[in-house]
């Protein structure tokens, strides 16, 4: 007991670091928030949460706690820093964060395969997989839209980013550049203005809130084929983001830097988290049931 105690502050830390990680990965153009939610581990909590707040509200409170207050600090408070590195230093932001979601991978696919695997989950990240990287691909180099941004619109933001969280892999970021909406719904955001925050609020929860408890219980029935579906959704993630065009060896040297940096970090973020987060949350829903 006394050395749970004593890790405490280490794990609320953890949490909050993987928080601000979550907050500014979901600001990233091709990066998805849910995504990085899969893997640090809090997708499932989130949906039970979301699926029936007022039963699991106590039950993930005091973990949840720390990844909000860090999402909140890496969404709304970097986002000025994240839009002027993303106006300077695009490639190289991004490419770190391929890194991170790399790193993750190998950890995601042993809990894919916690309950066993079979052909169905092979074909399920197979189909989504696929599915979902034409679908990247065609929204990064085959689509443009342009559209003036009002309330209405920032609910449509909103809504896709709380599809970015119910379905990880989907890269709202990426959609909203698309769209027209990203860089003003960005400067909105790091000036704190309540007219941007709020409608994309509203629309967030709204969508959370609706679908959480169908894709709960998706997991409860069909854990492994779920999670089969979203490792795909992940890999997927990463394809539209790999750098395909250079200006010199410098820039190919740079880009491989920042990768593999992203990749040695989220290892030893997994390597830690594993140490002081996930025995923690074993212990807390435990305690629970006691």
């Amino acid at each position: 007991m006394h050395k749970e105690k004593k890790n405490v502050p280490m794990q609320f830390l953890l949490r909050f670091l993987e928080g601000i990680l979550i907050g500014t990965g979901g600001i990233l153009p091709g990066v998805s928030g849910g995504a990085l939610c899969v893997v640090f581990g809090i997708y499932r909590p989130l949906m039970e949460l979301f699926s029936n707040p007022f039963k699991n509200l106590k039950k993930y409170f005091w973990m949840l706690f720390p990844y909000g207050l860090g999402i909140g600090v890496g969404f709304i408070g970097l986002a000025g820093l994240v839009d002027y590195v993303l106006r300077t230093h695009e490639a190289l932001a991004v490419c770190a964060f391929v890194g991170l979601i790399l790193g993750m991978v190998p950890q995601l696919f042993r809990d894919a395969g916690e309950q066993g695997r079979g052909k169905g989950d092979w074909v399920a990240l197979s189909i989504s997989f696929v599915l979902l990287t034409a679908l990247f691909l065609y929204l990064r180099y085959g689509a443009g839209m342009h559209i003036v941004p009002n309330v209405g619109w920032w609910l449509v933001c909103g809504a896709i980013w709380g599809l970015n969280v119910i379905l990880p892999g989907m890269s709202s970021s990426s959609m909203l550049i698309f769209l027209g909406l990203y860089q003003p719904m960005l400067a909105g955001i790091s000036r704190f203005s309540m007219q941007v925050i709020l409608p994309i609020g509203a629309g967030a929860v709204l969508v959370i809130l609706t679908l959480s408890k169908a894709v709960n219980a998706l997991f409860s029935k069909h854990y492994a084929l779920m999670y089969h579906a979203i490792l795909g959704a992940v890999l997927a993630t990463v394809v539209p983001l790999i750098p395909i065009h250079f200006s010199g060896v410098w820039d190919v040297v740079l880009d491989a830097l920042c990768i593999a940096g992203g990749f040695v970090v989220s290892l030893f973020l997994n390597k830690v988290s594993q140490k002081y987060l996930h025995k923690a949350e074993a212990q807390d829903g435990a305690s629970e049931n006691t």
